[in-house]
């Protein structure tokens, strides 16, 4: 199973109807359109972007399901996005997911930065609720791709110290192949468990 497959099988058993999430780096509109299916219309999307045609492409995967008008399309840089949500939404996000490196079929040296990464995983750890899932997809393959995962795992190590619940991820192959790293916030009194105890849309 790919892990973009994976991402999605586990968050289905967390993202409810109504729920808040972000898909912080949209792409060609994958994993858009898996959250706007999950929460769906009394839910609210965030996809964000820095490039035009990632915007343009899931903007038209979107329309073809009729899902266009349930999901905000955002171009900017993610972490000056996520860094400038208004303090209301801290704490409110069921889920955030990046997909980090360049946009498959464009040009490869516009890409995430692993400094610019880590400041949209802080920003994106503050939206997220308690037992709030962040679901991270770093590639290796490509120029500057083995330092942003590195960079990732770092931060990923320091928040399990925290008492975050994080899980690794990493295909079998003789290439070079992506990790993914899974990661639940830490619920109060509750750090052994992952499974969220707080929920900002419960079940009745």
């Amino acid at each position: 199973m790919r892990l973009t497959e994976q991402v999605h099988q586990i968050l289905k058993r967390h993202v409810r109807a109504g729920d808040f999430v972000i898909d912080a780096t949209a792409g060609n509109g994958h994993d858009t359109q898996f959250l706007a299916d999950q929460v769906g219309p009394s839910g609210r999307v965030w996809a964000i972007d820095l490039q035009s045609e990632a915007i343009d492409a899931t903007r038209q995967r979107l329309s073809a399901v009729g899902k266009a008008d349930s999901v905000s399309l955002i171009q900017a840089d993610h972490a000056d996005q996520l860094e400038n949500t208004p303090k209301t939404e801290h704490g409110t996000a069921a889920a955030v997911i990046f997909n980090l490196g360049y946009l498959p079929g464009s040009d490869q040296s516009v890409r995430t930065q692993p400094g610019k990464t880590l400041r949209a995983l802080e920003a994106a750890a503050q939206l997220l609720c308690l037992g709030g899932y962040l679901c991270v997809t770093a590639y290796r393959a490509h120029p500057g791709g083995e330092e942003e995962a590195q960079q990732v795992e770092n931060w990923m190590r320091a928040r399990q110290a925290e008492g975050w619940q994080v899980q690794c991820i990493v295909p079998d192959s003789k290439n070079l192949p992506p990790v993914l790293w899974v990661a639940v916030t830490k619920t109060h009194g509750a750090a052994s468990s992952a499974e969220p105890q707080h929920h900002p849309n419960p079940r009745p």
